[in-house]
């Protein structure tokens, strides 16, 4: 079975009709008298979008202890297929029976995410502590230098507790606006 887009088609929904496989999050609120139901439910759509052209999986997460939303996943070989299934009235027959007990919905398409369980195995190995101390005081040192040569001598008539206190101050708060944010996009651009 070949599947083509059919009716109007928005070119800013692009990003979401994609040949790689596509994966669908829907965050649902249930009443809470109503979640026996909503699981019912929810296992009847996952039943039905199994047999679905395209469907790769699909399951239902359920909220914690302590509260939150139902997380269905689904996933399709292409946005297509996710189309397809969007617009089924299979899907439009489900949807209908849930509204007395969804009291909201978040979805969430994501494309091509195979890169994003790739990433742990890509990440830098964490550095030894010497090299996290030396890469920190050479960080740290022209800032110290730069504060100790202009602003040390306008501090001089302060007393000796004051002049320590506002020097760390000056150092603390040029490392946060300024060397943080600068380090932080170094290590951005080394990672990409």
């Amino acid at each position: 079975m070949t599947l083509v887009l059919s009716g109007p088609f928005d070119t800013a929904e692009l990003p979401k009709v994609a040949s790689e496989p596509v994966t669908l999050t829907v965050a649902r609120s249930v009443q809470p008298e109503w979640e026996a139901e909503y699981q019912r439910w929810a296992s009847d759509v996952v039943s039905l979008v199994l047999d679905f052209p395209g469907c790769l999986g699909a399951g239902v997460l359920n909220p914690g202890p302590s509260g939150g939303d139902f997380q269905t996943v689904f996933r399709f070989v292409d946005g297509v297929h996710l189309r397809a299934w969007e617009r089924s009235p299979e899907r439009a027959e489900m949807m209908d029976r849930a509204e007395r007990f969804v009291t909201s919905t978040r979805v969430t398409r994501t494309v091509g995410i195979e890169s994003f369980f790739d990433l742990p195995a890509r990440a830098e190995p964490k550095r030894p502590f010497w090299q996290r101390v030396l890469t920190d005081v050479a960080w740290v040192y022209p800032v110290s230098l730069a504060l100790a040569l202009v602003v040390a001598p306008g501090l001089a008539s302060l007393p000796l507790m004051a002049r320590v206190l506002a020097s760390a101050a000056l150092v603390t708060v040029v490392l946060r606006l300024v060397v943080g944010p600068m380090r932080s996009r170094l290590r951005r651009r080394r990672t990409l």
